[in-house]
């Protein structure tokens, strides 16, 4: 979903959301304004369930939740002010600071690992003789010549899924064609008619293969199955810097609406999948369970950031080739929990 370049993410803008419906500073009955562009995504439930709970509205806020199929549109609405929120990879963050987008700033933490599943075809699994409980080395192999499946070129799951094969010692040019599919339904359908051999992306739709015999999942990241990646700023909430600043107390707001509703998933998953199932492309309240249950290690529980994990993320970032720079892990730079209660 994420990691297009600045030219391309600006690019998309015009075939995004109509500005002139998504100011935030402009109100709806006494409520300030926010738009949301997100993928819908389980380890979103905090803010699914902050909308439909009235949260938000408690907060004095009017959210709207734009669902999008690639996470540049959401960059993009942000960039030019026409949504105040989107959910996006710290690698994109880093890497549209590199290229001279200072405009965001990431204000809310949600995930503090990579929680990508990666799910293999069974058979082309039993060919290569490789299963979960093989090393994580012969997992990474075993991509080697497979058709794999991503959401967009440059997304998350095209630069880990790289990562993965130059782990094994391949070329990911050279040693197996990934194919861009589009989002979470589109790859699941991609890997059932046989149109991929694999595919990585957040649960629930890589369990939903698992579940229905299509798929063996073969890396959950969620579950910490890639130590490098198990304690890692991966994605949060980021806003406009300036929106931000103008308007502090919606901002506030906001990150306390996702905690209050963060604390529900917490106390009761099962009650908070039954919550978000609607948004999920996975209809079974059963996989949405075992997806949240799965998730709540990597769920950030308060949005705060850790400066230390921060600059051990940004760091690795580099090392694995994830971005092109380290980037700056000073607080402000690229992230603040000004409007948390951190």
């Amino acid at each position: 979903m994420r990691g297009l370049r600045q030219s391309a993410i600006l690019g998309a803008l015009a075939l995004l959301i109509p500005v002139a419906a998504c100011g935030g500073d402009s109100s709806s009955g006494g409520l300030t304004k926010i738009t949301v562009t997100s993928l819908p995504s389980a380890f979103l439930a905090s803010l699914y369930v902050a909308d439909k709970q009235g949260i938000f509205e408690r907060e004095g806020l009017d959210v709207d939740i734009v669902e999008l199929q690639s996470g540049a549109d959401g960059v993009a609405a942000v960039v030019s002010g026409s949504a105040q929120y989107a959910d996006i990879g710290f690698d994109d963050l880093t890497t549209l600071a590199a290229e001279g987008e200072e405009s965001l700033v990431m204000v809310h933490n949600l995930v503090g690992r990579v929680t990508f599943a990666l799910v293999m075809n069974p058979d082309v699994a039993r060919e290569r003789g490789v299963s979960r409980e093989s090393s994580i080395e012969e997992r990474y192999a075993a991509l080697k010549g497979l058709r794999l499946g991503v959401t967009s070129p440059g997304a998350a799951t095209d630069k880990y899924m790289r990562y993965y094969l130059r782990q094994a010692g391949l070329d990911p040019e050279r040693d197996a064609e990934i194919i861009a599919i589009g989002d979470g339904a589109s790859l699941l359908a991609a890997l059932e008619t046989g149109q991929i051999d694999a595919y990585q992306l957040s649960p629930p739709t890589p369990y939903v293969a698992q579940a229905e015999g299509f798929g063996t999942v073969l890396i959950d990241g969620a579950a910490g199955d890639v130590p490098l990646f198990s304690n890692f700023v991966y994605t949060g909430f980021a806003t406009n810097r300036q929106w931000a600043e103008d308007n502090p107390e919606p901002a506030r707001a906001f990150s306390r609406a996702l905690n209050t509703a963060m604390a529900q998933v917490t106390a009761d998953p099962n009650a908070a999948a039954a919550e978000i199932v609607d948004r999920m492309s996975a209809g079974d309240v059963g996989i949405i369970q075992q997806t949240l249950a799965a998730l709540m290690p990597a769920l950030s529980q308060n949005g705060c950031f850790d400066a230390g994990a921060v600059q051990t993320t940004l760091a690795t970032m580099h090392d694995v080739e994830i971005t092109p720079s380290a980037g700056d892990p000073a607080e402000g730079v690229l992230w603040t929990n000004t409007y948390n209660d951190c």
